[in-house]
């Protein structure tokens, strides 16, 4: 018989609160929001966020929530929508667990949400862990990688993330929160063919909105099963399986005790590609700081990485094909950290990619699988981080293989390192007080009477 997930987890979301979040946990979310806002800022130039601007209708000053923390308004499913497709339009957003970017969906959500209502920082902290939370034990449940059945697991599982989220900032009782995750699991979706046009970002904005409409239609009375995420044969977790080895029979019983958000955590990326690529960045540029390596000296460089991450990189629509594009390519990303000892945005546009010298390089990177190098736990995180330098000397220089990059939970960024991040992003927006002053805001979430108080400065 299948255990009662959905009404759990709608149970967990009505009663969570701020004063039961270990310490740990409000400092993810704390860095999920400063880290979300630095990115919301990197995608505003992007064409996809000017068009997904222009869909919205209920722009006006009499709106209830704020687009980009900034003067204009939209309405709160509207405002979601909006600064959700920013934030995932140049690929530089945090991850979490799975692959997932719960944050993309949640923060968002949440801001234009507490626009509307007035909630204090320490409201939208625990409405983050609410998602967050909800989220990961929806994730955890199935053996198999959602990408390998073609799904985008941010996309199909937001909205229900987002749902749970939106019941906690608004108090909803544990019946109408249970409805709300009910009729977010009918606006499942997502594909992984998405990741290279400028749909990737919306149907992962439309997932934002979406946990939003839910709790709109919860609180509405919308009548939905209270076991549309576990039925068996008929609810989401079973339409989603890749294989069908999902788990629906055991029961929740760690919510409150067993924190995803102190064990997993945010993952904040250094380099705006995906994130298969990081650790190849970060083994690559390790080896020419150390030994003062000129492009010139590279003759081959080998990307390692295990057989099973192998198998997700040969399925990914980002890494092959006709429609590869520079913020996912392993050749563009190791290109730039050779000849230049960084990758950014500058480094993914046509004037770096086309240059006779990059192409050069990225000619001579080879991925090699290797049975040497375990699996990940998590199947999305890609290149190990092993590089080898052949070099015209004769030389071969390598890296080790490591299991997380610098950014990763277990590798956190210094708040000087995400300052950095914060300012490369708002720098081009914000007045440099202004940068600051919301950075710190955001350091300091929790004490914020109103999120209000969260704003562009100008």
């Amino acid at each position: 018989m299948a255990a009662p997930i959905t009404r759990t987890l709608g149970r967990f979301a009505s009663e969570l609160t701020y004063d039961k979040l270990p310490a740990s946990a409000v400092q993810a979310v704390r860095t999920a929001f400063t880290d979300s806002i630095a990115v919301m800022f990197y995608g505003m130039p992007f064409p996809i966020t000017g068009k997904a601007a222009r869909l919205i209708e209920t722009r006006g000053p009499g709106a209830a929530a704020r687009l980009y923390l900034g003067t204009e308004r939209a309405s709160v499913t509207d405002a979601a929508f909006a600064n959700s497709a920013a934030i995932g339009a140049c690929v530089f957003d945090d991850v979490a667990f799975a692959g997932c970017h719960t944050s993309v969906i949640l923060v968002p959500a949440l801001l234009a949400q507490a626009d509307a209502t007035g909630a204090s920082g320490r409201d939208v902290i625990a409405a983050y862990a609410a998602g967050y939370e909800t989220w990961a034990r929806l994730a955890e449940r199935d053996k198999d990688a959602y990408s390998s059945k073609g799904w985008h697991a941010t996309a199909v599982f937001g909205a229900m993330a987002g749902a749970a989220a939106i019941a906690n900032l608004r108090r909803f009782d544990a019946e109408q929160a249970t409805r709300a995750l009910s009729i977010a699991a009918a606006m499942s979706g997502g594909i992984t063919h998405s990741f290279d046009y400028e749909i990737g970002p919306i149907q992962v904005a439309r997932a934002a909105s979406g946990g939003v409409m839910a709790a709109n239609l919860a609180h509405e009375g919308v009548s939905a099963a209270d076991d549309a995420i576990e039925r068996p044969g008929r609810g989401v977790l079973h339409a989603l399986s890749p294989r069908g080895q999902v788990d629906l029979d055991t029961p929740i019983d760690d919510l409150g005790r067993a924190w995803r958000l102190e064990s997993v955590g945010i993952h904040v990326k250094q380099h705006p590609v995906g994130n298969m690529l990081q650790r190849a960045i970060d083994g690559l540029l390790d080896l020419v700081r150390e030994h003062d390596v000129a492009v010139g000296q590279v003759e081959r460089i080998e990307a390692l990485i295990s057989l099973a991450q192998m198998e997700v990189h040969r399925k990914s629509p980002s890494a092959s094909g006709p429609h590869t594009v520079p913020s996912h390519s392993i050749g563009v990303a190791l290109a730039a950290a050779l000849i230049d000892r960084k990758v950014t945005f500058a480094h993914l546009a046509d004037a770096f990619v086309q240059r006779p010298d990059v192409q050069r390089v990225m000619q001579r990177v080879e991925i090699v699988p290797s049975a040497d190098i375990a699996a990940d736990t998590t199947p999305n995180l890609g290149f190990s981080g092993g590089i080898r330098l052949h070099l015209s000397d004769r030389r071969v220089l390598e890296s080790p293989s490591v299991p997380f990059a610098r950014g990763h939970w277990t590798r956190r960024l210094s708040a000087d390192e995400l300052w950095r991040k914060f300012e490369g992003g708002a720098g081009a927006y914000l007045q440099p007080a202004a940068a600051r002053a919301l950075f710190d805001d955001l350091q300091q979430l929790d004490k914020l009477d109103s999120t209000r108080r969260l704003n562009q400065g100008r």
